[in-house]
């Protein structure tokens, strides 16, 4: 391969990223927008994401996660910003393939909780959903599966989480059309 077609692969390889980068930034306003009116309200505005220096696995961020609580939950007493109710998260993940993942974080209480996550804490969110060691997967039916802690040490770590609902959707059959019933009333029915 010559040196001007690797160049030009570099160069359309990046340009794809970005256009992939500002149509998940599309998605993620429609998602605020439409979150409100759905009975909604984002936990934080921005998505939190992994992101490493060091690794080079984290110069490319793979998984947003963009958390929200229904709107009409009662908020905590202790003032720590959240809703004392359970926590909906939306994952957008180019790790395979392209998919969403629609989750409710189930928790006894969040008065615990000294404040918001911050972006950096998609961790948080993150590894219930995908580590097999300290968490297990059960099936629900009609592609709705449940995660729990495998013991109290884990549920502490994770926000003394007690178990999360999830359901994977393929991320291109999305549109700003049907964002309200593909994505939000599922949200609804976990």
């Amino acid at each position: 391969m010559s040196s001007v077609s690797v160049r030009e692969n570099i160069k359309n390889a990046f340009e794809v990223v970005r256009k992939t980068y500002e149509s998940v930034d599309k998605l993620l306003t429609e998602l605020d927008r439409q979150s409100v009116e759905c009975g909604f309200v984002p936990v934080i505005q921005q998505f939190l994401r992994w992101k490493s220096d060091r690794e080079y696995q984290g110069w490319l961020i793979h998984s947003f996660i963009k958390l929200y609580q229904k709107d009409s939950a009662p908020p905590c007493q202790s003032g720590n910003g959240l809703k004392n109710d359970n926590i909906y998260a939306i994952e957008i993940s180019f790790e395979d393939e392209p998919r969403m993942t629609l989750c409710k974080y189930v928790y006894p209480s969040l008065e615990h909780w000294d404040k918001p996550p911050s972006v950096s804490e998609h961790w948080f969110f993150y590894w219930p959903l995908y580590d097999g060691s300290n968490f297990s997967d059960h099936e629900l039916g009609n592609g709705i599966f449940k995660t729990v802690p495998n013991d109290e040490k884990t549920s502490e770590k994770y926000g003394r989480i007690q178990e999360v609902i999830w359901k994977e959707i393929d991320l291109l059959s999305i549109t700003s059309k049907n964002i309200r019933d593909a994505v939000f009333h599922e949200l609804e029915k976990l």
